[in-house]
């Protein structure tokens, strides 16, 4: 870069329309960060939203038009100092050949899916639960979420079953999927697929729990499990419907986050991301049900498995 474009650059760096704004901005990201060793994390997102707060009550008193833009992240933390890491996915490599063939073994109609997921939540806590997520290929049926946690009555229900929570909930004491759980689950679903007067294929992926009993007769739901190393490429909810989910579960995240800034302010910076455990299942669902039937179509697309002009998704 030449020295002129060099100073160009500083230059413009330096250049502020909203100086009282944006100091306001870094003086509440420099109290946050005084946390930091002890555990608060502060992502560019919440910046963002803390940013647009502060300007949506700057904006009553000046006509400036501001938008808090990835660019403008990108240079707010450049011009003081801040830094920040990015995670990446978990794709790897997967042999081509293994993908086609499980598109062979699986392209069938009225397929639904099922996947695992973790909820984000507390931070630093051994408190998990779990969810089992299953949507059709248009999203016209997203099947209520199945919370797995390890409490067979969380105290946080207040003496309330889960169903009174409007939840549907189950445990085991690792808070995960297992054979007996799952085998409930398939029940369930095929008693429902024939009150409905419905076949569905039911596509898993290759976990070992995710096999029906010996004794468990299904008349509506046929399970079809994945190859092994496909599950990136060829389950819909791992290809990009869980992404969306998790992003619509981040969003309300940090909304909960900077309602919680004062307390870290008052230096309570535990409870920033402190969430009960009825609170963060009643924001998983509300973010599921967020999810839009577009994007289930398009990820439905992009496995290949259905007959669209939609690219597949290849490894």
């Amino acid at each position: 870069m030449s020295q002129r474009a060099d100073l160009k650059s500083r230059s413009m760096d330096r250049d502020v329309c909203m100086p009282e704004l944006e100091t306001k901005i870094l003086s509440w990201v420099s109290w946050v960060l005084r946390c930091e060793e002890l555990g608060v994390s502060v992502t560019g997102e919440l910046i963002r939203k803390q940013a647009k707060s502060y300007y949506d009550e700057y904006q009553l008193v000046t006509n400036w038009a501001l938008e808090f833009s990835k660019g403008w992240l990108y240079k707010f933390p450049r011009k003081h100092g801040l830094s920040s890491k990015q995670q990446h996915g978990e794709a790897g490599s997967t042999p081509r050949e293994a993908v086609r063939q499980g598109r062979e073994q699986v392209l069938e109609t009225r397929v639904a899916t099922t996947q695992v997921t973790r909820v984000p939540g507390l931070k630093k806590s051994k408190k998990r639960i779990m969810l089992a997520l299953t949507t059709n290929t248009n999203g016209t049926d997203m099947v209520e979420p199945l919370f797995i946690g390890s409490a067979v009555q969380p105290r946080c229900f207040g003496g309330r079953s889960a169903a009174d929570l409007g939840f549907d909930y189950t445990s085991n004491k690792k808070a995960w999927m297992n054979g007996d759980i799952f085998d409930t689950f398939l029940r369930k679903l095929d008693s429902r697929m024939e009150a409905a007067s419905r076949n569905i294929i039911l596509l898993v992926d290759n976990a070992s729990p995710h096999k029906a009993k010996e004794d468990t007769l299904l008349t509506n739901v046929s399970l079809k499990m994945l190859p092994p190393n496909t599950t990136a490429y060829l389950q819909p909810q791992d290809a990009g419907i869980i992404a969306s989910f998790k992003a619509k579960v981040k969003q309300r995240q940090l909304q909960n986050a900077l309602e919680q800034i004062d307390s870290v302010m008052a230096g309570r910076q535990d409870r920033l991301y402190e969430v009960p455990l009825v609170e963060a299942m009643a924001r998983a669902k509300d973010a599921w049900h967020a999810v839009s039937s577009t994007t289930i179509v398009n990820w439905w697309s992009r496995t290949g498995i259905l007959h669209t002009d939609a690219p597949a998704r290849n490894p």
